[in-house]
């Protein structure tokens, strides 16, 4: 039978299941990334809405082959973030304009792209916004921006050992993010949790269990 789990990083509990993530999910534990609360748990509420990753026609992978493409970078020139219309104005967010998103790990930004792609859902009772963000962008090519994936905790899934940058959960706000030390103590003020350690935590799925 399928069996439904939540992502690391959830605003919600699983409806399902007490179990509220994959047990067979692989976690990297590292100060320097550490993960967000999850729904039930303290400081989860500092990150209320999803985010996500996408990619665009124009961009192959992580972008390191086409941002320097002269055709390609002219049509997608600089990383962003889509959010629907009814978010931008939750939290203040210009067309056009800089926002920063933030997990436990860090922060970036991206210019704003309000559109109504990015409908909210009505989940559990209440509504979620989603935070959309493209990953290929990087800090070479014709066109530079900030890496996505940088926002992602190290939980991996259990067959092939790809971390999670289809789901988590941020916080976004307007304006650009700060630099240096103030860019740390921003992160640092939000809220961080440390994975759940899970059975068999460094055991591939198809190894046998010692």
């Amino acid at each position: 039978m399928p069996t439904h789990f939540e992502p690391q990083e959830s605003p919600f509990r699983n409806p399902l299941y007490g179990q509220q993530s994959n047990p067979a999910r692989k976690q990297l534990h590292h100060r320097l990334s550490p993960f967000n609360p999850t729904a039930g748990h303290r400081g989860a509420d500092a990150y209320p809405y999803v985010l996500t990753t996408f990619r665009l026609t124009e961009h192959h992978t992580a972008g390191g082959m086409t941002r320097t493409v002269p055709y390609l970078a002219e049509v997608q020139p600089e990383m962003f973030c889509e959010v629907a219309p009814a978010l931008a104005v939750e939290r203040g967010l210009q067309n056009g304009g800089w926002a920063t998103i933030i997990t436990a790990r860090t922060a970036i930004e991206a210019r704003v792209l309000v559109t109504d792609r990015q409908r909210p859902l009505r989940v559990q009772g209440r509504q979620l916004h989603q935070v959309a963000v493209p990953w290929h962008w990087g800090t070479r090519g014709l066109v530079t921006g900030e890496s996505a994936n940088d926002l992602f905790g190290l939980a991996l899934d259990p067959n092939v050992q790809i971390q999670e940058v289809r789901g988590a959960t941020c916080d976004i706000r307007p304006g650009r993010r700060p630099r240096g030390r103030a860019l740390r103590e921003l992160v640092e003020s939000y809220p961080h949790a440390r994975a759940e350690r899970t059975a068999h935590p460094h055991v591939h799925p198809e190894e046998p269990k010692r």
